[in-house]
């Protein structure tokens, strides 16, 4: 269930990060030069440091440590003298807590931001944008397949030193979860699919409130819109 990764400690302190869409940041991992060095640990960890937390699995059974997520990863890693750990078997995870937040597993952990009947869901990663080749005399070609550059099959790529330049992105994906339901991708044709019998009413907010469904705050509107009919249905019920 459980597999070892590489940690670095560091006594410096570092401030929050910001759960913000607006941190698309870009880093280039120059040729010649180890992946890590570019991802000190206040841009590769969610929290500045590892902090108490627990693993609710779907057995019942909870598991309590230290915990931090790695943007870089996808990993929710947690301390266990003297290595540092990562949950092997996603499948068996009901839900993490660290410190006063919530991360479900969905095909990478979603930092829940919103907890009404609808839930929203945040997924954070840095992933690998481009790839950039030294050409004839020394000009940068791009055009490298992406599919060839598969980073978990190279185990702890943190160590990785490429022979091209490797440019990530820090990304942002907002997941909503319906009463009794899992969570699906926030976007137009998943929510109206999953509320079919509101259609009109949600295409008639939809309309009035342009909706970006890169935006933490319309998803958030529309997410207590429509957890507020939910929940009329429910006293209906």
């Amino acid at each position: 269930m459980l597999k070892k990764v590489l940690l670095i400690i560091t006594p410096v302190l570092f401030s929050n990060i910001c759960l913000s869409a607006q941190d698309n940041k870009v880093i280039t991992v120059k040729a010649g030069r180890a992946v890590i060095e570019y991802f000190p640990v206040q841009v590769r960890y969610r929290y500045p440091d590892f902090l108490a937390g627990q693993v609710q699995f779907n057995n019942g059974n909870v598991s309590t440590g230290r915990f931090n997520y790695n943007f870089l990863s996808g990993e929710m890693e947690f301390i266990q003298a003297p290595d540092t750990l990562s949950i092997d078997n996603k499948k068996v995870i009901s839900f993490i807590t660290v410190a006063q937040d919530i991360f479900y597993y969905n095909n990478g952990y979603l930092e829940l931001i919103y907890g009404g009947p609808v839930k929203v869901g945040l997924l954070q990663f840095f992933r690998l944008k481009d790839v950039v080749k030294k050409g004839a005399f020394g000009q940068a070609t791009r055009g490298v397949s992406l599919e060839s550059y598969n980073l978990e099959a190279r185990g702890d790529f943190h160590w990785w030193v490429p022979s091209e330049d490797l440019v990530f992105q820090k990304t942002q994906k907002y997941y909503f979860a319906p009463p009794e339901s899992g969570f699906v991708q926030f976007s137009r044709k998943n929510v109206l699919q999953s509320f079919s019998q509101d259609e009109i009413k949600i295409k008639k907010y939809l309309k009035s409130n342009k909706v970006n469904f890169n935006s933490a705050g319309d998803l958030l509107g529309l997410a207590e819109f429509l957890s507020s009919f939910t929940k009329i249905q429910h006293t209906n019920h």
